[in-house]
């Protein structure tokens, strides 16, 4: 506990699971949001086939045991968050709410 005391921010960085499971929803939430407003204007068919191959990139990523990307995140999040942020971010569904996550 003192040593808590003597680095307070040290004591208020995120798991790295909390930051994992923060760049995912943070990841899967973004995507959607921009592949939504992508096909808002296009006919059902064309919509519903971009939808289809951007849900069969998301499954690839999130079976690449090493994504860099991904690690690239986690890595950021467990020097740069708070867990507040953390939390925040894995709890948030959309792209808006996210991004007020960022600024706290």
């Amino acid at each position: 506990m003192t040593f808590c005391l003597l680095t307070a921010s040290a004591c208020n960085k995120p798991e790295i699971e909390d930051c994992r499971r923060a760049c995912w929803n943070y990841n899967k939430v973004m995507v959607w949001d921009k592949v939504n407003q992508q096909v808002k204007d296009l006919p059902p068919e064309e919509a519903a086939v971009i939808r289809a191959q951007k849900e069969l990139e998301f499954k690839e990523m999130q079976e690449r045991a090493e994504d860099p990307g991904m690690l690239n995140c986690i890595t950021n999040c467990q020097n740069d968050s708070s867990k507040e942020q953390v939390e925040c971010l894995i709890e948030k569904k959309t792209a808006t709410a996210l991004e007020s996550c960022l600024k706290l």
